[in-house]
Parts: structure tokens; sequence; C-alpha cells
């Protein structure tokens, strides 16, 4: 029995390092799980005054995680699109990839704010029951489900062909999971039962995809319908990231988050998250399995780090208007004042401006013009961590000012509110690690079935 279970375990972990490196990291990611449950189970028990959800500050850090990893996973998506859905080849090279961590990221994103809510439940079922039609929240939580089904199918159909080529080439429990990922034996009954061919050209008729440049070409179905199923998850998406940045816009009774900008800010930061989210972890992927980068690979991530430092060009013309034409109206100059010289200067100065748009800009175009690769993995962390700050000084600095007349509100995140987040970062990253090692996500030719 026991050497039958070891050679169960050895079938599953084919291809998985076994290296000392490899069992560090993931338990590191279990402790921060570990810890994040900890103070999960304390607010249940104690209610959530342990993690200080004050009425002068109700939106907090895990808010600001929230949008974080939801924006994440829009640019995710939308870095995903350049390839399988707007037809830039060398981009379907990280579609797989791209799209399992947009999917993992808007999981753990909705988490995030799940959490903070206490009773998730409550707004699904009041979503149906009860519709707002004019409300910015509503049309948010209504367009997000959608998504992770389009995202979610999005993946399975770019990885399915090498999830069938796994289950071929394996034996055992290891090809039975494997097969019941692809959906071997339910795909016949599928296209018996539903006509796809017929549903392509219908498809195909009533949209103007060839105008878009997104006609149905020569790929395989799998591909056809992952270029269909990409234009519904880069619609959703975008739709509903954009509505949450007009939720924040709409808060008139907070001066700084009202107004038009938000959500062309929240549709920039997503695109600097989604370039460096996919350059760092490709990266760290490559060099943690010892593993040489693809001269073809190594190109595309030096043409990605170019952009990237394009768009951070744009995020940084953004800010000095934002900040500026903040200046000259009143309501909104006391919370900018608390950015340029108050208790929030320090992290929009060092974090926002220098570390996350300032410095990677100059980084980013010197490693891709003397190709240097490490370079590009540093000033993508840099992006990341200087965006999360960023975020969290836009949720938290925004409600210093009380809508009623009183003394200024200083806020510190908590022990226990820094566990829970780091919990759910653990478990992204724990996600992605366990997706490398078991999902086929590893870049080359891209394949056709036809």
């Amino acid at each position: 029995m026991i050497s039958q279970n070891n050679k169960y375990v050895n079938s599953l972990l084919i291809n998985v390092e076994r290296s000392p490196g490899f069992y560090i990291w993931v338990s590191f990611l279990v402790a921060l799980i570990f810890f994040g449950g900890y103070a999960l189970l304390m607010s249940l028990i104690h209610s959530m005054e342990i993690l200080e959800f004050s009425t002068n500050i109700p939106w907090e850090m895990m808010v600001s995680n929230y949008v974080f990893l939801v924006g994440s996973s829009i640019g995710l998506c939308i870095v995903s699109s350049l390839g399988h859905v707007f037809g830039l080849e060398r981009y379907k090279l990280i579609g797989k990839r791209g799209t399992f961590l947009a999917l993992i990221a808007i999981i753990f994103g909705l988490s995030s704010i799940g959490l903070h809510l206490g009773h998730p439940e409550r707004g699904a079922i009041y979503n149906l029951l009860s519709p707002n039609f004019r409300s910015a929240m509503w049309w948010m939580g209504s367009l997000y489900p959608p998504y992770i089904v389009f995202i979610s199918v999005w993946f399975w159909l770019l990885a399915r062909t090498d999830l069938s080529i796994i289950a071929g080439e394996s034996t055992g429990v290891k090809a039975k999971i494997y097969r019941l990922l692809a959906l071997e034996r339910l795909r016949p009954y599928l296209n018996q039962r539903f006509h796809f061919e017929k549903l392509e050209t219908w498809i195909y008729r009533r949209l103007p995809l060839e105008r878009m440049g997104l006609s149905l070409d020569a790929d395989g179905a799998d591909l056809r319908w992952a270029r269909i199923i990409g234009v519904l998850a880069l619609a959703f998406g975008l739709m509903a990231y954009t509505l949450e940045g007009s939720l924040f816009a709409h808060t008139e009774a907070r001066p700084f988050w009202y107004g038009a900008l938000f959500p062309i800010d929240f549709f920039l930061g997503a695109s600097f998250c989604g370039f460096a989210w996919l350059l760092s972890l490709e990266i760290i992927t490559y060099k943690v399995k010892g593993q040489k980068i693809p001269e073809h690979l190594r190109e595309l991530f030096f043409e990605m780090a170019e952009l990237l430092a394009l768009l951070l060009s744009f995020g940084f013309l953004f800010t000095t208007y934002k900040m500026g034409h903040g200046l000259f109206e009143p309501a909104k100059a006391k919370t900018i004042m608390l950015f340029l010289q108050g208790p929030f200067s320090l992290a929009f100065w060092v974090f926002e401006i220098a570390i996350g748009l300032i410095m990677p800009i100059f980084i980013l175009l010197y490693a891709a013009k003397k190709k240097k690769m490490a370079g590009v993995l540093v000033a993508s962390v840099m992006v990341l961590v200087g965006y999360f700050v960023k975020r969290y000084d836009f949720i938290v600095a925004s409600q210093v000012y009380p809508v009623i007349k009183k003394d200024l509100t200083s806020f510190t995140p908590v022990f226990m509110e820094v566990l829970l987040v780091a919990g759910i970062i653990g478990g992204f990253l724990l996600s992605y690690t366990l997706g490398d090692k078991f999902l086929p996500l590893k870049e080359g030719r891209f394949r056709q079935t036809k």
C-alpha cells in the first residue's frame, strides 16, 4: 500500500524541482497563508475590531489590496490580449502565463474585499433581488463574475492542447487528472450538442471582427475560440475596472476621489501592473529553474520593458497634471498637501514617484539598450512596489479629512490586517508557483489544433 501511494505521489511530482530552494519558498508562502488565516480566524472570533476598521477610515489596507490585485488582473488581461486578440504573434508566447495570472489575481483580489466586507454573500443576493442600474457598484459587481468565467475559459482554451499532450505522455493518476482538466471525454459530446462551427459562423457574421483586425483566421478551433473569448474577457474586464474607478470618482463626499480623472488613472495603473507582473515573474521563474531564457523571448521582454517605460512616462505626466490641477481646487488641495508635504509625503515622493515611476523608466530604458535582464527584473519589481503603495495612499489619505468637522484622523495598519493581506498575497504567489509546476504555462512555439 505504501509503495503504491509513493508511486502515485511520484507520478504527480514529475517535473517538479526537488531543490531545497523550492521547498523553502513554498514553506514561506504556506506560512504567510497560515498567519493570514490566523488573523482571519481571530477577526471572526473577536469581531472585525481587531483589524481596526474604524468609522473614521472605513476603507483601509484590505480595500487597497483589492484595488491593487484586481487592477493587476485587468492589466494582465490587457497584455495577454495583445497576442491572442489583437494578433501580435510574438505576444502569444506569454498568453497562457498571462491569462493564468489574471485569473488568480482577480480571485485573490475579490477575496480581499470579501473578507473586508464580512458577509459578501449578501451583496451577491441583493445584487440580484434589488438591482440599482444607476449604481457604479452594482454594475461593477455584475461585470466581474462573467469576467472571471471568460478569463477561465480563455486560459483553458490556450492550455487544453498541452493538457491533452501531458495526459497522453503520462500514466496512472497523473494521466487521469490531466485528462480530466482537458475535458477529453466531454468535448465530443459538447461539439455534437452545440455545433460550435455554426456558432462561429453566426458570431463572425454579426460582429465586425474583420474590421477590428480580429477576424477568425486559419488557426485551430481552440485558438479561434480563444480569440472570441479573449475579446469578451477584455471587454468585461475593462468595463468592470473602469466602473471601479468611477465608483471612487462619484464619491462627492471625498473631494480627492471626486472627478473624471481616476477611471483613466486606474486604466494606466492596470497597464503598469500587467507588464510588471509578467516581466518579473517570467524572469524569476527562469532564474529559479536555472534555465536560459530563449533568445526570441529575451527580445520580447526587452520590447515589453520599453513599452512599460513609455507607459510609466505617461503615468508620470498624468500624476503631475492630476496633482497640479488639484491644487487649484480648494476642496482637493488639503488632501493633496498631505502627499506633497504632509504625513504621506515620504510614501508619495519616495515610493510613488521615485521607486514607482521615475527610477524604473531610466532602468528599463538602460536595461533594454544594454540587454540587461537583471535591470528589467529590478525595475519591474519597483513598479509593483510603487503601485501597491500608490493604491494604499489613494485609499487611506482621501479619508483622513473627516466629513464632519473634527480633528484629522491618523491611521497605521495594525499587525493583524498586515498578516491578513500578507496571507492573501501569499496565496496568490503560491497559486502561481503551483500553477507553474503542474500546468503547461511554459512559453513555446504555439501549437495549433484543428
